[in-house]
């Protein structure tokens, strides 16, 4: 989103390259040359972009312009439109792309077959054209448009079923198909993941449209002789290879914002590059004033900054002194956006609303506050001091956090958050000898075990595994492999449809792995009430029943969550107050619709089956399967026992030691009462001992922080240790 492409690579510190086209000559044609002095590798040929592209100051996703490639009327295939350039780089065995893409209002899909190539990540020889893929000769991973702007992955791999690209159809998380609209800019990522050689099944692709994930396939093959992925093959024309492919009447795409990098967040989607001015402030530290800088510092920009919501200043840098919340919008030819900051009378930790770890292994817990000398921070989960002393701090299980700040010239303030966790459950025992322990996950399943949180150094399988315990921080990480998450059931209402108002009639399903059903869509005929029951298909008790109101005419993706084990089922929609659409003869209608050893949707009554086929109701059915989350980390740091402070209440003299994983008491009276309480203060258990020195293996405990009280005639002795 910056204006040079050395520029950007200092923003996103693992892109490979990136351009958005801002320093390129308007009017000018995309050239390999060009490309080459901005840091790109090109190959050694292109097609067609002297002639058919443009730098086009009309229209661009960011900034002041974009390329424009050109569709001749009545021309297909890639001499005729469009145009065809390698970007090339290091192989990898990983990669991430995106660009963004606009279709021309009077974009044509074809002349009666219909479908396109688009960009993607390809490697080797590019595996493509109708060539079979032995392994030897690349791999090709563009997109496609299809009928009336249907996306699709077009993939050439080596188990591709057919001559060319197999299909591989994008889907919305909420279940829509991806179709592109003309006249929008759309946000394309892609990453693949190599298989590690030609006789495992184990690459990856994956795509996202303006940032909603919308497709992952697993176990593929792409090379087997060594190739990697190294390079996005901008390769974009009509067909196809005859005439019925041409576009109708010339049309345009127009390609902006390339980023090619090594993770996601290189390549993610960003509706506009906002400022950073940085960490909220302190007046209460000493300072009499702060200089606040937007990183975004350029000529080409418009900068205002407003004070409690008055216009303050209109340049990039700004010395504040006055307490408030201060807002700095940038503007341009492309995007206004805007970043906000606040210089506080006191102290003032933000770490937000309470927070779910599942999407990612770990969460950065931040309190907004600068990482300076003159503060200090002390962090606790659970009521236990941790060991971390700056203004953030990575978590990767759930519990109570809480920071305590402080400097020499503020009060000290404390703020709190609670994070949940999807992460699996992980139980740690410590073998004897203290050098392993033995690691297992709570749950059945396909359990995998990695080194490192990429999941590219795979370790063990199955539900536990010994570890080397460290006196450093390390991790390992497990995996379900055997989630999933995806879609099952007939896509969308087509043309051949009825309306049906006995809702006595149900869909027969078969589950084969305990599931949730988390949503489904409808399609009523006018506004009702729906009900959607899920009945045992043996006795007829309903399991799962759930109503919704006021629904609209048109499709409507209903929240079910319905979690059912493995068994036979059925689902109707008795209770439903209006008729619902149902689809009738579709050439789509093939029972079962099955995910294997999963679900299987069986069909309808045996009658219906027998004179054509039916679909009830109930489409696009997403479907959930074990622990979806993230890989879970698992830490290998040894446990230790600190004493953390000494209570001195009476003129009892004990002397708490540790030695061994034991915790030692001496120099007791003889005739004494030593109670341990847990962080919460309910007892952990007493002693009432007779000798001079007790003696406790805390290692058996739990971690956690426990506070010991010996009591004898002459008073009360307490202090209390953190068990990590």
């Amino acid at each position: 989103m910056l204006y040079l492409s050395v520029l950007s690579i200092a923003s996103w510190a693992a892109l490979i390259s990136s351009t958005n086209f801002e320093d390129f000559k308007s009017g000018s044609s995309l050239s390999r040359e060009e490309l080459q002095k901005r840091g790109f590798q090109t190959g050694t040929w292109d097609n067609s972009l002297a002639t058919r592209t443009l730098l086009d100051t009309c229209q661009s996703a960011s900034g002041r312009q974009s390329v424009r490639i050109t569709y001749p009327k009545n021309g297909y295939g890639p001499s005729e439109t469009g145009c065809q350039v390698q970007l090339k780089f290091e192989k990898r065995d990983e990669a991430y792309a995106s660009y963004c893409l606009r279709f021309s209002e009077n974009f044509s899909w074809g002349t009666t077959s219909y479908g396109g190539k688009l960009p993607g990540l390809s490697g080797g020889d590019n595996c493509s054209g109708g060539d079979a893929c032995d392994g030897t000769n690349g791999f090709s991973a563009r997109l496609m448009w299809r009928a009336g702007g249907k996306a699709v992955l077009y993939l050439y791999h080596m188990d591709k079923p057919d001559k060319f690209g197999e299909d591989f159809e994008l889907i919305y998380p909420d279940g829509r198909q991806v179709v592109f609209e003309r006249g929008k800019w759309y946000h394309v990522a892609e990453r693949v993941k190599m298989n590690k050689d030609g006789s495992t099944y184990d690459g990856e692709m994956e795509i996202w449209i303006n940032g909603q994930h919308v497709l992952l396939v697993q176990g593929l093959r792409f090379t087997s002789n060594g190739d990697k992925v190294d390079d996005l093959y901008i390769s974009t024309f009509h067909g196809g290879d005859d005439e019925t492919w041409c576009p109708t009447e010339t049309c345009y795409t127009w390609l902006d914002d390339i980023r090619i990098g090594t993770s996601y967040e290189d390549v993610s989607y960003q509706t506009c590059r906002k400022p950073e001015v940085g960490k909220n402030q302190s007046l209460c530290t000493g300072a009499k004033s702060y200089t606040f800088t937007s990183d975004l510092s350029d000529d080409k920009r418009e900068y205002l900054w407003l004070r409690n919501g008055e216009i303050f200043a209109r340049e990039p840098i700004v010395q504040v002194w006055q307490e408030g919340s201060y807002v700095l919008i940038t503007d341009s030819a492309w995007c206004s956006a805007r970043d906000t900051v606040h210089l506080y009378a006191s102290l003032h930790p933000a770490l937000g609303g309470d927070k779910h770890l599942c999407a990612t292994s770990f969460l950065l817990l931040d309190t907004q506050l600068p990482d300076e000398s003159e503060y200090q921070y002390e962090w606790e989960k659970d009521g236990v001091r941790l060991d971390d002393k700056g203004s953030t701090l990575k978590v990767c299980e759930g519990g109570t956090y809480t920071v305590k700040v402080s400097t020499a010239n503020c009060d000290e303030v404390i703020d709190r958050v609670t994070v949940t966790s999807g992460l699996l459950p992980v139980r740690v025992t410590e073998l004897p000898g203290g050098t392993e322990a033995n690691l297992q996950v709570s749950g059945e399943s396909q359990y995998e075990w990695y080194a490192d949180e990429q999941l590219t150094e795979s370790l063990a399988t199955g539900a536990t595994y010994t570890a080397q315990m460290t006196t450093i921080p390390s991790y390992v990480y497990v995996k379900d492999a055997g989630s999933y998450n995806g879609l099952v059931g007939k896509k969308r209402l087509t043309s051949n449809v009825w309306t049906r108002s006995d809702f006595s009639e149900s869909l027969l399903f078969t589950v084969k792995k305990a599931l949730t059903i988390d949503s489904l869509s409808i399609y009523p005929k006018s506004e009702l009430d729906a009900v959607i029951r899920i009945l045992d298909d043996q006795s007829g008790e309903v399991v799962a029943i759930k109503k919704y109101e006021n629904l609209s005419p048109g499709e409507n993706r209903l929240a079910l969550s319905a979690t059912l084990s493995p068994g036979k089922y059925r689902m109707d929609a008795l209770g439903t107050t209006a008729p619902l659409y149902h689809s009738h003869t579709d050439e789509d209608i093939q029972y079962p619709y099955e995910l294997e050893d999963i679900v299987s949707i069986d069909g309808t009554s045996p009658a219906w089956l027998a004179n054509k086929p039916w679909y009830l109701y109930f489409y696009n059915w997403r479907i959930s399967v074990g622990n979806t989350c993230a890989a879970t980390p698992v830490s290998l740091k040894k446990q230790t026992v600190s004493a953390v402070s000494l209570v001195q209440k009476s003129k009892i003299e004990v002397y708490p030691k540790f030695t061994d994983g034991d915790l030692h008491i001496d120099g007791l009276t003889g005739k004494s009462r030593i109670t341990i309480f847990n962080c919460s203060g309910r007892k952990k258990l007493y002693r009432n001992m007779k000798q001079e020195n007790a003696y406790f293996n805390v290692m058996e405990w739990n971690s956690g922080a426990y506070v010991i009280q010996v009591e004898d005639e002459s008073g009360v002795y307490s202090f209390h240790f953190i068990k990590f």
